[in-house]
């Protein structure tokens, strides 16, 4: 539904087929973390969204025999306003992003509409064939075709099936039951979080809702049939053992219908696509309930993918490359958060089924309740995930902080119009979807003009096979302009506030002039600077050139980077000029460590418009 939402959002004609007739199912992805809510925020969707029936989780809480419950996550360190996990119906959600998504013109949901299998031709997917249900004519079988398909029908993904991709299983130790429980008036006030109770070979979560106790039973993999052999009563009085102060309620388990049985899986798919066809959410990598990061997941790469997706859907022409960049996209954090799951399946709950511990090891809970550096991470881990996205530019309805951009859409005749495959110039572009096909286009130019094939020596000493030389691009009569348009949405997209742009002479040079001309355009005010290798010795003495920067939000910019030893240079030179430097942005990051150093050494952000992997230079 999000991915549905962004592409039409950028003017793609895009269909969400949904099986059933309402969204009505409990307990499926229930948790909306704060990458999720801040992506709302980008929307211009946040005043809807917290309108919406929901919790506010705030920590999560194991019992520690003789402390009673020790906090080992607490979100209310993080910045407002995303220092809490909502806790809202999956429906509630789902009918939301629906009913904004139906906004758009080019948006279709088709509700009892199961997708059954693949259309294909010469090897590539072509479309789904679909079956309706409940009809005036009854159920029919008929056929979408589409440029592209993607599969996000879950864990036990139908069209993955169809199209021969075959997921790696990992271990899990236990299915979950999930089931509620009431809330005594008393009881009711601000949510207390998550909290787990453990016994030998058992173990329960509780999450505070509002009006309610959301209850997790954690049984051992493969006792669902012992499980249901014994009865409800038994169930009631495993209940209660686990959590007394609520075995006074446990008649509201009226019968095992009221459980929801979760056989849990932790897969991931080898290759998450085919010619035609991607693969997103649990259809790519089937998560662990624990963290309850799924829902968060799956929207991430959903964002990822409209943000690569949308020009090459607007061209008609997505390309396997396309599909590959949004799994190396998503495939990083992916890894991240299943091996961290799997640690806590070993460490925590192989023990505990296998009766060798009553609960989390007591050194885990030492390191996480005694080291700051942990309590400070591991909620923001939790809350954001190993690898956030930002909503892209041509999705986002107000830009931040700018008013002079909240104006319609064009209508998606208009957009379609922006690019005309039949020539390589683009045309005259006026509204926030320019982003987009500027981003695509100078894509095309520097595959085309920048990269250069051959042994060649690079600044730092190193040997590679290949060059980007981006004056080549910088100082093109029509890539320069796209230069600016990409590099100040960039720093839009990732919230950046500035209001000076350069960097280190000469390669910054072009760069932060293309931005400052960019930014007139879009009716906003940005200066220009150049900062000098060294300070001059004469005149005025000056490293940094140009209107002053002293006490300014400043952007520094280059065109690519290897070493970052460049970008050092400027972030050093605009600080001493009194400059507050915000982030550092290049058109091209080579991927050979310059990210991860200037993040250290400056403690700014590192932006980059693009990878090498878009470049085809993986």
């Amino acid at each position: 539904m999000m991915l549905g939402l962004l592409l039409a959002r950028a003017g793609v004609e895009v269909t969400v087929l949904e099986k059933h007739g309402d969204f009505l199912r409990d307990f499926r992805g229930d948790t909306v973390h704060a990458s999720t809510v801040r992506l709302i925020d980008e929307l211009g969707l946040g005043d809807g969204f917290r309108q919406l029936p929901q919790s506010r989780l705030d920590r999560v809480a194991f019992p520690i025999r003789g402390a009673g419950l020790v906090t080992v996550g607490d979100f209310a360190s993080l910045k407002p306003p995303y220092n809490y996990i909502a806790m809202m119906p999956q429906w509630d959600f789902l009918n939301f992003l629906a009913t904004e998504a139906a906004r758009e013109p080019t948006f279709t949901l088709l509700m009892k509409h199961e997708a059954t299998s693949l259309t294909s031709d010469g090897g590539r997917v072509t479309g789904v064939r679909y079956r309706t249900r409940g009809g005036p004519d009854g159920d029919r079988e008929r056929t979408l075709h589409a440029d592209l398909v993607v599969a996000t029908d879950g864990r036990h993904s139908v069209l993955r099936r169809a199209a021969g991709l075959k997921p790696k299983d990992y271990p899990v130790p236990f299915d979950t039951w999930w089931f509620k429980l009431p809330r005594h008036a008393s009881e009711k006030g601000a949510v207390a979080g998550i909290v787990p109770a453990f016994r030998d070979r058992e173990a329960m979560i509780a999450l505070f809702r509002d009006d309610y106790y959301q209850m997790g039973y954690l049984a051992p993999k493969g006792d669902s049939a012992r499980i249901r052999s014994e009865g409800v009563e038994r169930f009631r009085k495993r209940v209660a053992a686990l959590r007394p102060d609520l075995a006074d309620r446990v008649d509201a388990i009226r019968s095992l219908d009221d459980l929801r049985w979760l056989d849990v899986r932790l897969d991931r798919l080898r290759r998450w696509y085919v010619d035609g066809m991607l693969c997103l959410g649990d259809a790519a990598h089937a998560m662990s309930p624990v963290g309850g990061v799924g829902i968060n997941l799956a929207i991430q790469d959903a964002v990822a993918a409209a943000e690569r997706l949308a020009p090459a859907l607007l061209a008609r022409r997505v390309t396997v490359e396309d599909l590959a960049a949004v799994e190396r996209r998503r495939r990083m954090p992916t890894v991240i958060v299943q091996t961290v799951q799997r640690i806590m399946h070993r460490v925590v709950f192989v023990p505990l089924f296998a009766g060798r511990t009553p609960g989390p090891p007591a050194a885990l809970l030492f390191i996480v309740r005694h080291l700051p550096v942990v309590r400070r991470l591991l909620p923001r881990f939790i809350a954001f995930g190993p690898r956030p996205e930002h909503a892209p530019g041509f999705a986002r309805r107000v830009r931040p902080r700018e008013a002079s951009w909240h104006r319609p859409l064009p209508r998606p005749g208009q957009w379609r119009a922006a690019i005309n495959p039949g020539t390589t110039k683009l045309e005259t572009m006026t509204s926030p979807l320019d982003a987009t096909a500027a981003r695509a286009r100078l894509l095309e130019l520097i595959k085309e003009l920048a990269v250069v094939r051959g042994k060649v020596i690079l600044s730092s000493g190193a040997e590679a096979d290949y060059y980007i030389d981006l004056r080549r691009i910088t100082l093109h009569h029509e890539a320069s302009k796209l230069v600016g348009q990409v590099m100040l949405a960039l720093a839009d997209d990732a919230g950046i506030d500035f209001e000076c742009a350069g960097g280190l002479t000469m390669g910054a040079d072009p760069v932060g002039t293309a931005v400052m001309h960019a930014a007139v355009d879009a009716g906003r005010t940005v200066d220009a600077f150049v900062v000098r290798k060294a300070q001059k010795s004469y005149g005025m003495g000056r490293q940094v050139e140009g209107p002053s920067v002293e006490g300014r939000k400043v952007l520094v910019l280059e065109d690519t980077s290897t070493t970052g030893g460049s970008a050092l240079t400027a972030v050093e030179g605009v600080r001493k000029a009194g400059g507050n430097v915000v982030a550092v942005a290049v058109i091209v990051d080579r991927d050979t460590g310059a990210k991860e150093k200037i993040e250290a050494e400056t403690g700014v952000p590192y932006l980059f418009a693009f990878g090498k992997d878009e470049l085809g230079l993986s």
